[in-house]
């Protein structure tokens, strides 16, 4: 079997805690595995499936070692990280600090074992109080870097979002007064109401691809995750709406697409619409193979960088069907990024 289909295999094995069906798997096979679990940041995800597989399945030797360490660690860090967010979180609601908890930490509660859903950081979002919510976490003058300031607290970084998204491109602000709009009465359980947090994960996902032209599979597996712990619950209907409004619908298809691939779960149900299938297909290899989209170089004569971005820009044209910036903004763009290249 392909590394990267029994990777995929051991993922919807993990997520549906289903005895996964494989053949005799190698030393080498189990290597670079690992390694690939590795590089995608779902170690801890494919060792729960590992755990179910009969003894003499399952990994053998140093490689073996490896998993069990690399899973251990990554429970260990998230439950360090939930005793810092309890404590944020107890204290918040001592002074009367309405909070709101996003993207990882919040989605782990999704997952079959939300430990094994790897966190970097905390974030959070202290409604109309982002001050107060920096005094809260112990620095009242930290300082904003784009949408939120980070702070340590025993060695655990929290980001406290005094927005949810960038603003550089039309999606991202309708997305963003959206969200705001919907949060006017804060929920009581320090999550986004349902159809607001879908909006968050889309164009936070979608937000990937914009900066660094890749998507990391743990987000994919979050909106799939996420879609999954909802399907009787969301409207189709009603997200396509929301989406035709922010202008992210043919996102909103083909990231559903995708996601509903990789845990083994048919999401169908909210795919409405034309889809390209040789676009899941490109988008499908960028993310499992973790390419990179190289840039052009900065060391070019201006006429040389024109011709090398439109060059480049050519090869991405069906990426740009899924991004949130419009033909407009990103020439706007290209136009900003000739003159500040020097």
């Amino acid at each position: 079997m392909d590394i990267i289909e029994l990777m995929l295999a051991l993922i919807r094995s993990s997520l549906n805690r289903t005895v996964p069906n494989l053949p005799q798997i190698s030393y080498k096979e189990w290597e670079d595995l690992y390694w690939l679990s590795r590089k995608h940041g779902v170690v801890t995800i494919i060792n729960d499936a590992i755990e179910m597989l009969p003894a003499e399945q399952q990994p053998q030797g140093d490689i073996a070692i490896s998993w069990t360490l690399s899973a251990e660690r990554t429970r260990f860090h998230f439950n360090h990280q939930s005793e810092v967010l309890n404590t944020i979180t107890a204290k918040a609601d001592e002074e009367g600090l309405r909070w709101i908890l996003i993207k990882g930490m919040s989605l782990a509660r999704l997952y079959p074992v939300p430990s094994s859903r790897a966190c970097g950081d905390i974030d959070i979002c202290f409604p109309n109080n982002y001050e107060k919510g920096n005094v809260l976490l112990g620095n009242p003058n930290a300082t904003m870097d784009g949408k939120h300031a980070e702070i340590v607290i025993d060695g655990v970084t929290i980001e406290n979002h005094l927005h949810f998204l960038d603003d550089h491109f039309i999606s991202q602000r309708r997305a963003e007064r959206y969200i705001w709009k919907s949060i006017r009465t804060l929920p009581d359980d320090g999550f986004l109401p349902l159809m607001a947090n879908m909006v968050y994960l889309l164009m936070h996902t979608v937000c990937h691809l914009t900066a660094k032209y890749k998507l990391p599979l743990r987000n994919i597996l979050d909106w799939g995750m996420f879609l999954k712990a909802n399907i009787n619950i969301l409207n189709p209907a009603e997200c396509h709406k929301v989406m035709r409004k922010i202008g992210m619908v043919d996102s909103f298809n083909i990231l559903t697409c995708i996601s509903g691939e990789f845990i083994g779960t048919d999401l169908s149900s909210f795919v409405i619409g034309d889809i390209r299938q040789d676009d899941v297909t490109r988008l499908r290899d960028l993310i499992l193979t973790k390419k990179y989209l190289e840039p052009v170089p900065k060391n070019l004569s201006i006429p040389h960088y024109i011709k090398a971005r439109y060059h480049r820009n050519r090869e991405r044209r069906w990426l740009y069907r899924y991004l949130p910036s419009t033909r407009i903004e990103r020439v706007l763009g290209i136009i900003i990024r000739i003159f500040k290249k020097d």
